[in-house]
């Protein structure tokens, strides 16, 4: 009987420690997780600080018309680079950033978009974007930037109009 008894013992405080370590290491998890909250959010205050401070307005290729439209000199940027092509092409890493970034507004849809370009900049199928800056020193990446970020955000409002 006295070795049922200390079996016992044994077995009752080891599943005691397993649930003590458990639960530090479920307590450590929900910390990280609060922390990582936190850090998400000031990411995402920093990325629309910098995407704001990087739009610039190009009266050449821009209107300031409430929202920004395309001239018919922005029109024909989008099409010396092709960009209605590299969108059509690879729409989904376009739209997945946009939704990823919830916007609530047409104003977050057009910082949302810009931040879209400024993301997938680095992407292979912005190589004609590259090309063209590089042979038109006059335009500079800021105001491409703005550019193709007001084409993708009209490709997507066009389809979602819900957002107001």
């Amino acid at each position: 009987m006295k070795f049922i008894d200390v079996i016992l013992t044994i077995g009752i405080v080891s599943i005691i420690g397993a649930f003590i370590y458990i639960g530090r290491k479920l307590q450590i998890l929900d910390d990280l997780k609060e922390t990582m909250d936190k850090a998400k959010h000031n990411i995402k205050f920093i990325c629309d600080s910098l995407t704001q401070s990087k739009i610039k307005f190009d009266p050449t290729y821009l209107r300031a018309f409430s929202p920004l439209q395309l001239t018919d000199k922005g029109i024909e940027i989008i099409n010396a680079v092709e960009f209605n092509k590299i969108f059509n092409e690879n729409k989904p890493d376009f739209i997945n950033f946009i939704n990823s970034e919830n916007p609530k507004t047409r104003y977050d849809t057009e910082l949302s978009s810009i931040k879209s370009i400024v993301s997938l900049f680095d992407k292979e199928y912005f190589y004609p974007v590259k090309k063209y800056l590089y042979e038109n020193p006059g335009l500079d990446e800021r105001s491409m930037r703005t550019i193709l970020g007001v084409y993708v955000r009209d490709k997507y409002l066009e389809a979602h109009p819900e957002i107001k």
